[in-house]
């Protein structure tokens, strides 16, 4: 059986589509309050830096922040000597009921499924491990702990995001793109799908835009609702 990642290939190599296929569509999921039951980083920096995260988290819900501006002061206020312990405390959270199942029915279908968050890498890969072999990608930020405080390494992008998860599927061209979200942080991600599936504030805000999207409490109910190619996928070589 040919695995996720042997399904998407690289930009700028592009292969002939065979008569009656059509591409592989790509999953791409969040991970704070989609993967996780609860916003992960939010949960971090309320344990971390009680006196701190309010503020910052509220600014950035309301506008106040760029989110790019106020990721990078969180971030910036955690110590890095806290390190393992946040990693322990990330690794503590449950997952959305379905997560094992959903990546397991995205592998059977040969659908690559790629993260993307706006945490912090080191605690995302810790916290996906054991199912990392079913994930094609992970894309979040890297962080440099090398001083008494850590320091988010932001790319130079002219974007308010401190990930841009819109500019990540542009480098996935040409397959359909579902996106899997809940917040603030998903917007122009799932403004840049086919499908997507929402929940929490941002099934409020693609409602206001009169923007089409699936509700969904857990992974059971996006493998129920998963859209169905018309046409057989194309054949991996």
């Amino acid at each position: 059986m040919a695995t996720p990642a042997e399904t998407v290939r690289p930009a700028g190599n592009p292969q002939p589509k065979r008569r009656g296929a059509c591409l592989h569509p790509i999953v791409f999921c969040d991970f704070d309050g989609t993967i996780t039951q609860q916003d992960t980083l939010q949960a971090l920096c309320e344990r971390f830096l009680p006196e701190r995260a309010d503020a910052l988290l509220a600014g950035m819900a309301t506008g106040r922040l760029t989110l790019r501006a106020g990721l990078s002061e969180l971030i910036g206020s955690l110590r890095s000597s806290d390190a393992d312990e946040i990693v322990r405390f990330v690794c503590r959270q449950p997952l959305r009921a379905g997560f094992e199942t959903f990546l397991q029915h995205m592998r059977d279908r040969r659908i690559p499924v790629v993260v993307l968050s706006s945490g912090m890498r080191f605690c995302i890969e810790a916290r996906l491990a054991p199912w990392r072999t079913l994930i094609h990608a992970i894309h979040a930020l890297d962080v440099d702990l090398g001083g008494t405080h850590m320091r988010a390494r932001l790319d130079a992008a002219d974007t308010p995001e401190a990930l841009p998860k819109a500019e990540i599927m542009r480098d996935y061209p040409g397959h359909p793109k579902i996106a899997i979200g809940d917040s603030f942080s998903d917007q122009r991600m799932a403004l840049h799908a086919d499908h997507v599936f929402a929940r929490d504030r941002l099934l409020t805000y693609l409602r206001r835009r009169r923007t089409a999207a699936l509700p969904y409490r857990d992974f059971h109910d996006i493998i129920r609702r998963f859209p169905v190619s018309p046409q057989p996928f194309e054949p991996v070589d």
